[in-house]
């Protein structure tokens, strides 16, 4: 076992990760999208569908164009004693338009489903339309008006990639913390940046998701209960991991196997810490 490595600071309570000496090996997976297209926002082409054309964050003046991919991660498995190191989304640059002149570009959570065939700037679907046009998205928090997920300023040269972190959005999907509806990448005045789509030609210029697992416990997800002012502790599996606590760093006694009753609920493992328990440090243990 080696030592505790990050504290994180919460009201009420303190966190501290405890990774975990597992005889794992990392597992890497390459993902192509199962769907993508862009939509645009330009007068007359508002119900237009994209699904086989170029990906965009092309933006200018009315011309404004937003790209969605959706990827299947039915195929990464987190194992008991594993978790999520990485996850680097990949689109390669085309110059064809003009060069991204540094403008950021933005990666969102789509916050509904969508269809590839019926997408456009209104609808997502033939029988769905977006709640506002140019599409439904949340950001950092799952709530609208937040900042975006990932980040890029890059100005690419010509088929060459633009990365984008998003370790945390997929983290929530894969520990099953918030629903997997794709992404919505989007830019701002001046952009002019389009991507290769997943049905090129060119095997290696189409989009991936690399992600990439390591040993370790399962995160620790932390929510305020409604009402109460409790803190949910939960994580993923249940009877993978067990909850420690003691009352402060570098203090006797050490840590010890917490009492709190842990209750199942879809596949996680949930403890409600009382309000009261002020001061207290917790950690999770791999089984």
């Amino acid at each position: 076992m080696l030592s505790t490595t990050t504290n994180l600071r919460f009201p009420a309570v303190s966190l501290v990760a405890l990774i975990c000496a597992l005889p794992l090996s990392a597992a890497s997976y390459d993902l192509l999208p199962v769907k993508d297209a862009r939509i645009l926002g330009l007068p007359g082409y508002e119900d237009a569908n994209y699904r086989h054309d170029i990906l965009s964050v092309y933006t200018y003046s009315e011309n404004v164009q937003r790209t969605l991919l959706e990827f299947d991660l039915a195929p990464v498995v987190l194992a008991p004693g594993e978790r999520l190191a990485s996850a680097t989304l990949r689109l390669h640059a085309s110059l064809g338009f003009g060069g991204s002149q540094g403008v950021p570009m933005e990666v969102y959570a789509v916050a509904r489903p969508w269809t590839e065939d019926g997408l456009t700037w209104r609808r997502a679907s033939a029988a769905a339309p977006w709640s506002r046009a140019g599409g439904d998205f949340v950001g950092v928090g799952g709530v609208g008006n937040a900042p975006a997920f990932a980040v890029s300023t890059a100005s690419p040269a010509d088929t060459a990639p633009v990365t984008w972190d998003l370790r945390e959005l997929v983290d929530q999907w894969l520990e099953g913390v918030a629903p997997n509806h794709g992404l919505l990448l989007k830019s701002s005045e001046g952009n002019a940046l389009t991507f290769t789509q997943r049905e090129s030609s060119s095997a290696g210029l189409r989009p991936r998701l690399n992600i990439i697992t390591e040993p370790g416990p399962p995160r620790l997800r932390i929510e305020r209960e409604s009402g109460t002012g409790n803190v949910l502790f939960s994580w993923r599996g249940v009877g993978t991991a067990t909850l420690q606590e003691r009352v402060a760093i570098g203090t006797e006694p050490g840590w010890v196997d917490s009492a709190l009753t842990v209750v199942p609920a879809d596949g996680r493992s949930v403890v409600t810490i009382p309000q009261a328990t002020a001061g207290r440090f917790y950690r999770l243990r791999s089984n």
